[in-house]
């Protein structure tokens, strides 16, 4: 346990013992021991034979708060009623202090039972004249409390940083002499503690930086701006080199003033060395990418060009299905125009003909004498042919350009050729069409007609179908129209590969309206052909004006 020596207040105290005096003023002694900042209590020894006869005069109020006892609890209570106290040194140096009439620094002393306050204090008694004694004290259990705790902490600091072993972590001096040496820093650097301590750590450097004054450099940055971070190539006491990541900090203390450098030493030369490997691979990999890259740069020229060509030919032909398709229209048309005009021909002139024949023959009939049998018969047989032409004439007009579609429009069309369908084919055929009116340019009208003709045509050809179902009707801003049988069905890959123009046409119409067409047959499950086409805002003026 270690001592001290009091001073200030409490050697003051001490003086007045060193002169005898025969008489005490007690009165004189509460005043002045009421002031001070130390506990005092004041002894007299009852029986020079006993010490444990020592009897409490007087305690001051600094006395009554360390030890949290009453003045009244302890004023003339002797050493007797503190049995613990007895087991301590304080009795007997009492009374070889008051024999020998010198001060006697105590010490610390544990103490604390069920009147005095747990703890420990620091004591110093002191003779005063006759046979009273002095006994000055402090409660100092937080400070040595606080002194421990700071002695652990650093004794717990120190062997943490002995224990590291990947860090070399050692303190220098201001003027860069080694002053501390873990055990990292042994296995690190080659040293013993012995080897190095009191020596530069400059040692640890290569010579071409020693010279540059680079260890210098380091510690005045450290100490400018309170750490430095450094990383490069350190000496080991064998020779051999280590690249080392060094972090240098400025030691003060809480004055400002600089009491050395913190260093902490990291062995990162395998990390080096794959950053170095991994700078090399990356400048070849930036120069094969650069080579690289200008393979591709001219690719990417190349590849220009030939889009450029591309689309320039894309271009033409785009133009030229745009012509096809403008000329493919401009067939069609003349073709429904030849076929209006055509069958307009039949219907008025070989159709008036052969009803002047028609007329003819049945006056030669009645101009016919009784005998001329077979003169009048050859006129009925005559007129027989000339009904029949007359009827195919008819037919024939009917299917280059039907009357109704330009008559009575698109609908009533519909309609007839359904009706013609189903008495040629014997196969039923119903429409379904719009209940509002629908007024549709010629072009529609047209085409869509001849699409159901097609459509029709192919029934009767390959379905071998019962019924056949057809569906006009108006959504939104298009005009939709499906034809569906119960025929066999189709397979659309292969009908496209025996190139039908039938199907072709049929999407070639709609094409040229905008529209699209879809085909989709099922084998065994029947076809179905939909239609959609635009419709312009006016082709329903009744319907759009509510």
């Amino acid at each position: 346990m270690t001592t001290e020596r009091s001073s200030g207040p409490e050697a003051r105290a001490t003086k007045p013992a060193l002169t005898p005096q025969r008489e005490i003023n007690l009165s004189l002694y509460q005043e002045i021991l009421r002031g001070l900042p130390l506990g005092i209590v004041i002894l007299e020894l009852e029986n020079p034979q006993d010490a444990k006869t020592f009897r409490i005069i007087e305690i001051n109020p600094t006395g009554t708060q360390l030890t949290g006892a009453t003045a009244e609890d302890l004023s003339g209570r002797t050493l007797a009623e503190f049995p613990k106290l007895l087991k301590t040194r304080f009795p007997h140096a009492c009374a070889e202090a008051l024999v020998s009439r010198e001060p006697r620094n105590l010490g610390d002393i544990p103490y604390g039972d069920e009147r005095i306050r747990e703890g420990v204090y620091s004591v110093q008694v002191f003779p005063l004249p006759g046979n009273f004694m002095g006994v000055a004290f402090e409660n100092v259990t937080e400070r040595r409390r606080a002194d421990q705790a700071l002695r652990d902490s650093e004794e717990r600091f120190r062997l943490l940083v002995q224990s590291v072993q990947e860090y070399a972590i050692f303190y220098v001096d201001p003027l860069g002499r080694v002053v501390s040496w873990n055990s990292g820093a042994e296995r690190l650097k080659g040293y013993a503690a012995a080897e190095i301590l009191g020596k530069h750590f400059s040692a640890f450097y290569p010579p071409e930086d020693v010279a540059s004054g680079k260890p210098q450099r380091i510690l005045d940055e450290a100490a400018q701006r309170g750490q430095s971070e450094d990383e490069g190539w350190r000496i080991r006491k064998d020779g051999s080199r280590f690249w080392a990541n060094v972090v240098v900090t400025a030691l003060r203390n809480a004055k400002g003033n600089l009491q050395g450098f913190a260093k902490v030493t990291r062995d990162v030369t395998e990390r080096h060395g794959k950053e170095e490997a991994l700078a090399k691979a990356k400048g070849l990999l930036e120069l094969r990418v650069e080579q690289r890259t200008t393979v591709l740069a001219q690719v990417n020229e190349e590849l220009r060009t030939e889009i450029a060509e591309r689309w320039r030919a894309e271009e033409q032909l785009r133009a030229s299905l745009d012509q096809l398709r403008a000329l493919a229209a401009r067939l069609q048309s003349v073709r429904e125009e030849e076929r209006t005009s055509i069958a307009r021909e039949i219907h008025d002139e070989l159709g008036q003909a052969c009803t002047a024949i028609k007329m003819d023959l049945a006056l030669i009939g009645r101009k016919a004498t009784k005998r001329q049998t077979r003169l009048r018969a050859k006129a009925d047989s005559a007129i027989e042919l000339v009904d029949g032409m007359i009827v195919t004439l008819r037919r024939i007009a009917s299917d280059l350009r039907p009357r109704t579609l330009d008559d009575l429009g698109l609908t009533a069309a519909l309609e007839w050729q359904a009706q013609e369908f189903e008495s040629r084919t014997r196969i039923r055929c119903r429409v379904s069409l719009p209940e509002e009116p629908l007024v549709l340019d010629a072009e529609r009208s047209t085409a869509i007609f001849r699409i159901f003709q097609e459509s029709l045509t192919n029934v009767a050809r390959h379905a071998s179908a019962t019924r056949v179902e057809a569906r006009l009707e108006r959504e939104a801003n298009q005009l939709i129209f499906q034809v569906r049988d119960n025929g066999r069905g189709f397979d659309l890959e292969e009908a496209k590969a025996r190139k039908s123009l039938g199907l072709v046409g049929m999407q070639e119409r709609a094409l040229l309206l905008n529209g699209e067409l879809r085909v989709e047959g099922v084998p065994g499950a029947g076809t179905t052909m939909t239609l959609r086409i635009p419709l312009p805002s006016t082709t329903l003026p009744e319907q759009d004006s509510r």
